[in-house]
């Protein structure tokens, strides 16, 4: 059981509603569509009730892990609030079938801190978690904190995706090079002027012609190449 005041790594503590120095005002919240699933219906009640008063839409309330997984396929929600232990099994199940299908945040609600599993739930794509009972600003913090938290991994996916794209690319390129060097005697360079001239007549990426090259070779009888998949 935590102590008073404890906190673990990605717990929310109370914090000011976006209050800025500038006379005070806040700075507009975001509004997000949530699934909120919790077995013990005072706690989804209260929770429910605390979003809505922050400005998001409650768009569907299980009671078990399976009703999560199928109500989250069905109404498609921004974040999913899911208790850790749920009749039917761990809430992290369900969090994992559920990103599995549609990836999202997951905020993760637990009756106590537990080193152990806030490591299970951060690796069945958990992003937050709160410690109940709840505050309203613990709330709004730990659904920002997760959205933001989740934007920067899918950045950092779909970076890592486009560095292996432009790796896959020089292959291809250097492949097919290589092909022209050997079959009409180029250097390295006339090679690549060659491809670059036929990217530009035809209006295509020097990949593309990089490919033809290689399924022309391959389609002539020549060995087979990997074209790859970009």
């Amino acid at each position: 059981m935590a102590r008073k005041g404890q906190r673990g790594p990605g717990s929310v503590e109370g914090t000011p509603r976006g209050r800025r120095l500038d006379g005070g005002r806040s700075a507009p919240r975001p509004e997000f569509r949530v699934l909120l699933a919790e077995d013990e219906a005072s706690v989804a009640a209260s929770v429910a009730a605390q979003l809505r008063a922050l400005g998001h839409q409650v768009v569907a309330e299980a009671a078990t892990g399976q009703e999560a997984v199928a109500l989250a396929e069905r109404t498609k929600p921004d974040i999913a609030i899911l208790d850790i232990r749920m009749p039917d099994g761990d809430g992290m199940d369900a969090a994992r079938r559920i990103v599995e299908r549609q990836p999202l945040p997951v905020v993760f609600l637990t009756g106590h801190f537990d080193e152990r599993l806030v490591a299970e739930a951060v690796e069945s794509g958990g992003f937050a978690y709160l410690l109940k009972p709840v505050t309203t600003d613990q709330l709004q913090a730990a659904l920002v904190l997760a959205r933001q938290r989740f934007e920067e991994v899918a950045g950092l996916r779909d970076q890592a995706a486009r560095l292996s794209q432009a790796l896959e690319a020089r292959k291809l390129v250097s492949r097919a090079k290589g092909l022209l060097m050997e079959r009409h005697g180029l250097s390295e360079e006339e090679a690549h002027r060659r491809m670059q001239k036929e990217a530009s007549r035809s209006n295509t990426r020097l990949v593309e012609v990089a490919r033809a090259i290689l399924a022309a070779r391959a389609f002539m009888g020549g060995p087979e190449q990997d074209t790859g998949s970009l």
